[in-house]
Order: structure tokens, then sequence, then C-alpha cells
């Protein structure tokens, strides 16, 4: 089920390896935005270093999104820092800054919005609430008054995801990356010295350090982790071409629901993880029938005299995130070359090349910078230990 993001035929694919070479100082394993990311800032340093992806750049969560850029407090979400890479790599990303609003689906909410606003720092972007009316006038049409208001965040940005990730991925080659795709890795295991050795659909490689950039399926390459990460499936349809209507992002609550209306009137609309949250704590790919009805009657159910239209597309992505919320970045808790970029959670856009860096800093330095302290995998070692006792 390809996204809408892929059917733009103005994306261009960059250059892939047709044959796998024997060794590399760092091998990235995962072709998403984290690991793209990670990839171009080591290359840029200098590394000799090959991602290998097991199908396609972007082809999961990282291209199956709604391209929000919704850049928060954290040092790690950066928007000088993104701007400042895609002006100097070239990137057209479609980066746009057209502020985000979030409806309160109930007082609960307004309350919790009420509350955020009133504790954050004067250095933070601007955040305010705006009643019904407010939110009417800003969105430009007439919206059911089972929202009391909204959350105005005017920094909100939207990107086109695949543009963003194949961008970088184009800028990473440039600097003497290399990529393979459609090569899946079987198995990490230790080598001759002090390399470490990955066995792949292709054939073996040796590298020096390996990050491991692919999503829940980090934990199949280190079990010691694999109690840390929840697989969440997320559903997704795309409208027909609509009349301009949305010049802002949006969203219900903190992501209940969220879409955007693309350059060519089709509005990219996904969320409802709640309706069914059992069914979608899955890894497999598929539809929810009961998830995908509800999308498809939101938006005229919400917005009075919503115009008639098709659905053009559906599918579905599988986030990565972890018990505590927290994004896990930094060296494997067991000691070895083995470094990791995951766990998101669905918000991997926004901190993606500030994660990236840190992380490609931290692996030229030999120790973890202080920028990825809060998302240190080592925080996880408890919970094993309490996971193994329990099982024995």
């Amino acid at each position: 089920m390809p996204s809408y993001w892929f059917s733009d035929g103005t994306v261009r694919r960059p250059a892939a390896l047709a044959v796998l070479p024997g060794a590399a100082d760092v091998v990235v394993i995962g072709g998403g935005i984290l690991g793209v990311a990670a990839t171009y800032w080591l290359a840029k340093s200098g590394v000799n270093v090959v991602l290998v992806e097991a199908t396609e750049l972007a082809w999961g969560a990282s291209g199956r999104n709604a391209g929000f850029m919704l850049c928060g407090s954290s040092p790690l979400e950066d928007a000088l820092l993104i701007g400042s890479v895609l002006r100097e790599e070239g990137i057209n990303a479609d980066l746009q800054q057209t502020g985000h609003l979030a409806l309160a689906g109930s007082r609960e909410i307004e309350e919790k919005i009420h509350q955020e606003i009133a504790r954050r720092p004067p250095s933070a972007p601007l955040l305010q609430w705006l009643d019904h009316s407010q939110c009417q006038e800003l969105v430009g049409l007439r919206i059911s008054y089972r929202f009391s208001g909204g959350r105005w965040f005017p920094s909100g940005r939207t990107i086109h995801p695949v543009r963003f990730v194949y961008g970088l991925a184009e800028a990473a080659v440039r600097h003497g990356a290399s990529i393979l795709l459609n090569t899946a890795v079987l198995a990490v295991g230790n080598a001759a010295g002090s390399r470490i050795r990955l066995m792949t659909s292709r054939g073996a490689v040796l590298a020096r350090q390996v990050v491991l950039a692919c999503n829940f399926k980090t934990g199949a390459f280190l079990p010691e982790l694999q109690h840390a990460f929840t697989p969440v499936r997320g559903q997704v349809v795309c409208t027909s071409r609509l009349p301009s209507l949305f010049r802002v992002g949006l969203a219900v609550d903190w992501g209940t629901l969220y879409w955007r209306q693309a350059d060519d009137g089709a509005v990219v609309l996904g969320g409802y993880h709640n309706l069914d949250p059992h069914a979608e704590a899955t890894t497999e790919e598929g539809l929810n029938p009961a998830i995908q009805a509800a999308l498809q009657r939101f938006l005229p159910e919400t917005f009075l005299g919503f115009p008639e239209f098709e659905v053009q597309q559906r599918w579905s992505g599988i986030m990565d995130e972890t018990i505590d919320g927290k994004p896990i970045a930094g060296p494997s808790p067991d000691g070895r070359e083995i470094w990791m970029i995951a766990g998101c959670g669905g918000h991997g856009l926004p901190p993606a090349l500030g994660l990236g860096k840190a992380l490609a800093e931290s692996m030229l330095q030999g120790k973890p910078s202080t920028a990825l302290s809060p998302c240190d995998p080592a925080r996880f070692r408890s919970l094993t230990r309490s996971r193994s006792w329990q099982k024995s």
C-alpha cells in the first residue's frame, strides 16, 4: 500500500549500489528518516558509511505520515537546523510554515492546553488558545460545536516527507555514502578482532560500527531491548482533489486525528487509533475497516457543508513507541560498537536531523554527547532485568 507521497512524479530516487561491499567503517540498518539522517551526518564527516534498507527508502513510517514538522522545545528539534540543511543541500522538500491548529475534543483536553500555555517558558515558540469562533475564523469553515476551541501553534510547519528523505539521502551519497536497497539484514554478530559481521540477503559485510535505525525491529537485533518497543499501527486515507479548504495543518487533541491539504487539493487524514487500540498494537501492515470508515466520515461530520469527495488511497504504517515515550539514541547496552536511533513514536520528522547529528558526533568521539542523555538506551536495563526475572 504505497502512500500518497510516493505518487508524486517529481520525487527523484537516490542512486543505489548494485553490489554489496565487503566492508565499511559504518553500516546503517534502515532507510527511514532517522537512518538517512545518521548516514548523512556520518558521510559529511568523511566516514565510509553504507546504508542498507530491506525495501525502499521511506517505505515505512517515514513515508506514511501527514508530513507535519512540529518542532517543540527540545534542542534536538531545531527548525533552524532543518532549514539550513535543506538550503545548503538544495533539497526541495516543500517545507512551509503553515501553522498548526489542534481542536480540543473535550473540556479535559481544553484544560490541559491552558495548563501547557501557562507553564510554557517565554523563550519557547508562541502557543495560543483560540475559542470556537476564532478557530472558525482561522480555518474559514464552520466547525462542529463539539470542539470548544483549539491549540494554535503559529510555528507549525509541513513538509513533503518522501522528498525530505530522498533529498537527504541524495545529499548523503554526494558526500560519499553508499545506499543498498531491497537488501535485508538477517543477523548481526561478532567477527574477528573488533569487527561486526552483518549477514544480509546479498551476503556478508564487515563493519567497525553499526547503527540500528530500523523502527521496532531494533529489538530483533538487540534482544535486551525488545521489551522497550511497542509497535503501533496508524491508519490513513487520502481524498480526491478538493478546492482549497485548509491553509493550516490540523489535528484533534494531540493527534487523535491529524490532517492537512496538499498542494494538489488532496487531503491526507490519519489517526483514530483510539477506536481499536488492541487491533492496532501490531507489526502487521493492513487496513482496519472500522477506523477507515470513521476517518472517511470525520470531515463531513466536523465541517458543515464540507464538499463531497472520494477516497483515492488508503494505507497504514507501523510506528515504534517506547514504553516511556522518549526516543532511543545512543550506544548498545552490551558494550559492542552498535549504536541505535529509534523510538520516535510517529514524531520522527522534527528531531531526525538533530538526533542524527548528535549520534554521528557521539560515534566519532567514542562516547555519547550530552544532547543524547535523555535518549540513553541504558535506561531500559532495569526493565530487561525485571522481564528476565519474571520469565524465570
